[in-house]
């Protein structure tokens, strides 16, 4: 009985651990952004859903350069969260300065107050040189 009763708390532990690994694309699990060697720019595509945390993107880059991004779609809010943590947002200006090395997490998330917020969506970052 003792054996059984261990087996079950395993398995239960183990759905329990498996529910709270977050999706790819969730705040907790955002996609890895990489451009092609080469290139200073990258189209990502996604869907916004009602009740699914979507659609967090992460990417590396220097002070001093600059992020520019454009988005087609639905009606979306985005935030940005900073090497530091501090996050900027909901809305952005097309081009923002990046101050710091290190990671950022650019998110994309629908704009509930308007119509059309779910759907598919491509956004385009461009990260030149500095």
């Amino acid at each position: 009985m003792r054996r059984l009763w261990a087996s079950l708390v395993g398995v239960l532990a183990l759905a329990a651990g498996q529910a709270v690994a977050a999706a790819p694309g969730s705040v907790n699990n955002p996609i890895v952004v990489r451009m092609k060697r080469g290139s200073d720019s990258v189209r990502l595509a996604g869907v916004l859903r009602q009740n699914r945390d979507c659609c967090s993107y992460r990417f590396k880059a220097r002070a001093g350069q600059t992020l520019n991004w454009s988005v087609s779609g639905p009606a979306i809010r985005v935030t940005m969260t900073y090497p530091d943590g501090r996050i900027d947002g909901p809305g952005l200006p097309a081009a923002i300065p990046l101050p710091a090395d290190g990671a950022y997490v650019f998110r994309v998330s629908p704009n509930l107050m308007a119509d059309g917020a779910f759907g598919r969506f491509v956004l385009k970052f461009r990260i030149p040189p500095r």
